[in-house]
């Protein structure tokens, strides 16, 4: 026990002015020393009084800030001083000092100016001792101290100073429950400021620092934010933009923390901040997207334990939807932000915490309407296909089933018609999707790996600027760039020398043409062979012949670039026809396709020895029919090859028998010698004719009626017998005969084609039935039908001797095969019109017929036709020297509807029996006929043409149907309507009608022009519509306000909280995106048929036997179509080759 009292005298003389004062330091540090002795000795109670205590800490604080430099001689003192400071508590002392909040906020202030990393670890402990002892007593802190404390988690503070920034935490971790209150008062003084609108350009600087404070104390000290958390969940709710912004964001961060456990600690913000997905501002919306990506990461399962939200399915679900929801959001920029930050995620991520469902929609925002989704959308699935790659290429299942279909997504876009995302697309393609790096059986495996699982193709930037760019450079002459540029394309050459001749050539091009950089670095990417070289094309090969289980892909890649490419293989003829010899080879049937293709193109390059020869013969005689087919158009190639050919097709002519097991095989045979060697076939082709006409499709064998059950209206074509296939193929034979006459001898020609095209025309119109017996099966009758109708527009494409040959009433009925009671022959063939129409190869008259479709009972094909239309409009708009053909298409479309004959006018029988003529048509008859018209118009129609075409509507009542048999009164009708509706449209539109200055001619073939006289004006002037209709008409207009504004609405709530559907299949590239003109109208396509179908019921019964009606038929289709598989646009061209059609298309 210490006797304090003999302490006394000693006690006074510590605290004299002349040692805590004194100038030498020792004694100042030694006299601190002491006193700090005495106040351990004197402990609890000190024997000083307040004024001396003042004096006392006062030079505590002093003597303290010494402690910062290890090497002072005095550093053991002020080490000492500091650990009985904090060892015996005496600290405590300065908080019963009274207006010693300066010396407190001093001792802070230079604790934390002085601590250092380096320093060592006890004083270290010592100073965070000190400090939380003072917090611990103080009754009051000074909000100076909690400044000083918080000042340490600002970023730049807490990398200038880790040690100081230690420090805070371990005083926010370690006196977390005295400190919250203070923490809370700080930031609720600034908010509060917010609420009262007080906030300058620096005080709203300054609250954007608070919510980063607040960030960073959730990461370092989470417990001091009790009281904060709720504040800003508050701001979550305010009016403010920038406020809610900022709140979204820091909690998006502080949610997004790893070991966080804000969710489950604070349920209510939580689900409050979820709903900010939906924020009324785009800028929130996004920041709440941009936190889902570390959120995601880190936090997969999160709040598993919340349920009852309606957007919370699951644990996952709760990001999945946010996600996929945002992907269809109204506004670009939040669109654009989605994609980006999905493509930001690492693989395990991606495969793991993000739905394929969610990824599709990714693909779908390829072919968004604005570019800047568009582009962060390709990126997105490049950048995750790139990651992927190697578990793809190994085979892993779940990789493979949640990323392999991204390259087809990518190359989809082009389909957009826009050159800057072609531009993108190729960047996506060479340089993520195939990287141009590794060796050539690493890029050829990749090659095949993800060719395999591609369905589209792919394309140049702004046309017009590219040609001027490099007509412009042409003109300069450099033999350099010459040199370089072909050097890319060398297929000799290896991906080493190929890229160093590219950069050469960019180099070049920068230093001579700097405005042509962009436009030639895309060409570059085009044609320089980084992708397929002689290196990887040996590979390649290679795989044909000894990969099983990637030979089918592999020469399925080989026979795609033979198409595209056909010169590459010029230096590996010799590598195709080794695999050819091979009598075990698998790859026989792509490995003669490509090189028949090569041949197609380089027929002069074709192997023409001995043992090629004996080999081609050996495929045709022996072969499969489409290896057959191939073979054939190899040899046939081979220069001065006639001889052999001939003896080829006479051989065939000799055993062509109706019960041949060789029939298909021997018709695809000759089928190419009679485009690839006609002097050959014209050797037979009277007898082939006679046999292909009479003995063949003019007759049936016993079996072909009960080939197929009665019921069933079409097969998949691998089903179909080979006695139908032969039929099929007899035709193409004549038609591929026509073709050639039509180039080498166009007066022969003539001749020889009418009997073909008499055969074709009796198959349509007889609805594929020619057989006197009328015992083929509907099958057949369906192939017939659909193949004659594609026949007539191939004779005819680019033909214009042909063309001419097909008069008016012969197109009229063509046009009603995209109405045919059978889905797959509407489709077959409407999709074939489209495709000829989009290579500018079919005569402008066939776009009416794709108008046709509007009472298309599948929605789906529906919409893909109206996609084709609306890019064929917006086509022409952007085409200079418009020649006004979608407008005019209106007319040849109502010279379709007039003659239609749904539209014809029939007797009826009134309850005595009498027979009476209808005068006018009924509102019924009208209305089915105004589906036609909205169809052209919702597809053709703008704001900048509505004149145009309301002036070519009106135009068809100063004309008369050349035909004088043809329903000249239907015409003025349904111009009369078409004006109607025009009119209706532009008001609904708030379109401007003015009159057309222009001249405009109406096809001469279809109208002549009505004499100017008293009846013509007439005519003119006479409301040939049925006033019934007008009035039920605008009954309908009057109560449609309302209901109009309300539907609309809600479509377009629908469309943007509806994930937009894939592309349907049969005309996928000609999709329109889903949110715009996509999906508008679908819902309706059929609607006015079916509820009209008992009403029409009656005069469906009382029409002529046997004469089916188009809305009749499309009913019939209507619940057949389920059965069948769809055909897509690829599947097309491979019927092409299956059906051995090899015309180059």
């Amino acid at each position: 026990m210490v006797d304090t009292a003999s302490f006394s005298s000693v006690t006074k003389q510590l605290v004299d002015s002349s040692l805590v004062n004194h100038k030498d330091k020792g004694v100042r540090i030694y006299t601190a020393c002491c006193i700090a002795d005495m106040l351990r000795l004197y402990a609890p109670d000190a024997p000083y009084t307040n004024n001396n205590l003042k004096t006392i800490f006062g030079l505590f604080v002093s003597e303290l800030r010494n402690i910062s430099s290890p090497k002072n001689p005095y550093f053991n003192m002020y080490y000492y001083l500091l650990e009985s400071l904090s060892v015996v508590k005496s600290i405590v002392l300065i908080t019963d000092i009274k207006n010693a909040n300066d010396l407190m906020v001093d001792l802070f202030r230079n604790i934390f100016d002085d601590i250092r990393p380096q320093q060592a670890k006890n004083v270290q402990i010592c100073m965070s001792e000190l400090l939380q002892h003072i917090i611990d007593e103080v009754k009051q802190l000074p909000q100076e101290i909690v400044d000083i404390i918080l000042a340490q988690f600002l970023h730049k503070q807490k990398f200038d100073n880790p040690a100081a920034y230690r420090l805070a935490c371990d005083l926010g971790n370690n006196c977390a429950d005295k400190l919250q209150r203070y923490v809370f008062q700080y930031f609720f003084d600034i908010i509060s400021t917010v609420g009262n609108g007080e906030l300058s350009a620096k005080e709203l600087a300054d609250f954007k620092t608070v919510h980063q404070l607040v960030v960073e104390l959730n990461k370092a000290t989470p417990a001091l934010l009790l009281n904060v958390i709720p504040q800003l969940e508050e701001e979550l709710k305010v009016s403010d933009v920038t406020i809610r912004t900022l709140a979204t964001k820091s909690l998006g961060e502080m949610f997004a923390e790893k070991t966080s456990q804000l969710a489950s600690q604070y349920e209510s913000t939580w689900k409050a901040w979820l709903l900010r997905r939906n924020d009324k501002s785009p800028q929130v919306r996004i920041v709440w997207i941009e936190s889902l990506k570390e959120l995601i990461k880190a936090h997969g399962s999160l709040a598993k334990e919340l349920s009852g939200e309606q957007f919370i399915v699951s644990s996952q679900d709760r990001f999945k939807n946010g996600l996929s929801e945002k992907l269809v959001d109204p506004d670009e920029k939040v669109r654009a932000v989605v994609c980006k930050t999905i493509g930001e995620f690492d693989y395990e991520t991606s495969l793991h915490h993000i739905q394929k469902s969610t990824l599709i929609q990714v693909g779908h925002r390829c072919r968004d309407k604005k570019k800047s989704v568009s582009i962060e959308a390709i990126n997105a699935l490049s950048t995750l296909y790139n990651q992927a790659y190697p578990e793809i290429e190994v085979g892993t299942k779940a990789s493979i089933s949640q990323f392999d279909w991204m390259p087809s997504a990518v190359l989809h876009a082009v389909y957009v018609n826009d050159n800057d995302i072609f531009s993108i697309v190729d960047s996506a393609v060479f340089s993520t999707l195939f990287p141009p790096h590794g060796s050539a059986a690493a890029r050829a495996q990749r090659l095949v790996t993800t060719f395999a699982a591609l369905d589209d193709k792919d394309r140049l930037p702004d046309p017009t600027k590219s040609s001027l760019l490099l007509y412009k450079y042409v003109q300069i002459h450099d033999d350099k760039f010459l040199k370089s540029i072909s050097d890319c394309m060398n297929s000799k050459l290896s991906l080493k020398e190929i890229k160093k001749a590219a950069k050469e050539t960019l180099s070049r091009i920068e230093n001579i043409a700097p405005q042509a950089l962009d436009v030639f670095s895309i060409l570059l990417q085009r044609i320089s062979l980084t992708l397929v070289n002689s290196e990887v094309l040996s590979e390649l090969i290679r795989i044909v012949g000894e990969s099983e289980e990637h030979r089918q892909d592999s020469g399925e890649l080989l026979r795609s670039l033979s198409l595209i490419f056909p010169a590459i293989f010029k230096d590996h003829l010799d590598e195709i026809l080794a695999l050819l010899r091979d009598p075990n080879s698998a790859g026989a049937s792509d490995s003669l396709q490509t090189l028949a293709e090569f041949a197609k193109q380089f027929p002069k390059s074709v192997p023409a020895d001995i043992i090629a020869k004996e080999t081609l013969q050996t495929f045709i005689e022996s072969g499969t029919v489409t290896q057959a087919m191939h073979a054939t158009v190899v040899l046939t190639s081979i220069p001065n090859n006639d001889a052999m050919c001939e003896e080829i097709v006479g051989t065939i002519v000799r055993r062509l028998d109706i019960a041949s097991t060789r029939m298909l095989k021997d018709l695809s045979v000759l089928s190419q010698v009679a485009l690839y060697s006609p002097q050959a076939f014209e050797t037979v082709s009277s007898s082939v004719v006679s046999f292909i006409i009479k003995r063949l499709l003019m007759t049936n064998t016993l079996d072909q009626e009960t080939m197929y059950e009665p019921e069933v209206e079409w097969v998949e074509k691998e089903d179909l017998d080979e006695y139908s296939l032969s039929k099929i193929m007899g035709l193409k034979v004549l038609v591929n005969r026509a073709i050639v006459l039509a180039e080498s001898d166009p007066v022969l020609a003539q001749d020889a084609v009418r009997p073909v095209f008499k055969l074709l025309w009796a198959l349509i119109n007889q609805s594929g039935e020619i057989v006197d017996e009328k015992n083929t099966n509907n099958v057949l009758k369906s192939y017939l039908r659909l193949n004659a109708a594609r026949l007539v527009i191939k004779l005819t494409r680019n033909r214009p001797v042909y063309e001419k040959m097909v008069s008016v009433a012969e197109y009229r009925r063509l046009a009603l095969v995209v109405q045919d009671p059978v889905c797959r022959v509407r489709q077959g063939f409407a999709g074939r019109v489209m495709k000829y129409l989009r290579s500018k190869e079919l005569h402008i008259r066939y776009l009416a017929v794709l108008f046709l479709a509007a009472h298309e009972p599948e929605p789906e094909w529906r919409l893909q036709i109206r996609g084709f239309l609306i890019q064929q409009s917006r086509a022409q708009g952007n085409a200079e020297g418009s020649l006004m053909l979608n407008e005019l298409t209106l007319a040849r479309l109502v010279h379709l509807m007039a003659n239609h004959p749904d539209f014809a006018m029939k007797d009826t029988l009134e309850a005595d029996g009498v027979q009476v003529s209808q005068e006018t048509h009924s509102v019924e008859d009208l209305n089915l006929a105004v589906k036609y018209f909205e169809f052209y118009m919702e597809t053709m129609a703008n704001s900048e043409n509505v004149s145009l075409i309301y002036h070519v509507a009106s135009m068809l009542k100063t004309v008369r149907f050349a035909n004088a048999s043809e329903p000249t009164q239907y015409l003025y009708e349904l111009s009369d309507l078409a004006q109607y509706l025009i009119q209706e449209k532009s008001r609904s539109h708030n379109w401007t009608l003015t009159s057309y200055p222009g001249q405009v001619k109406l096809p001469r073939e279809l109208f002549i022009p009505l004499a100017q006289n008293e009846l013509s004006v007439q005519l003119s002037t006479k409301l040939y519509l049925s006033s019934e209709w007008v009035r039920a008409r605008e009954r309908k207009a009057e109560r449609k306000p309302k209901a109009t504004v309300e539907r609309k609405m809600g479509q377009a709530t629908k469309r943007r909280s509806r994930s937009p559907s894939s592309p349907p299949p049969e005309m996928g590239s000609d999709s329109v995106d889903a949110e715009g003109e996509g999906e508008e109208g679908a819902g309706d396509d059929a609607s006015p048929v079916r509820t009209k179908r008992a009403k029409r019921s009656k005069k469906a019964a009382e029409r002529v036997p046997g004469e089916p009606t188009r809305r009749m038929a499309s009913r019939a289709a209507k619940a057949k179509v389920a059965a069948y598989k769809d055909i897509d646009s690829d599947q097309e061209e491979e019927e092409e080759v299956d059906e051995l059609e090899s015309e180059d298309d």
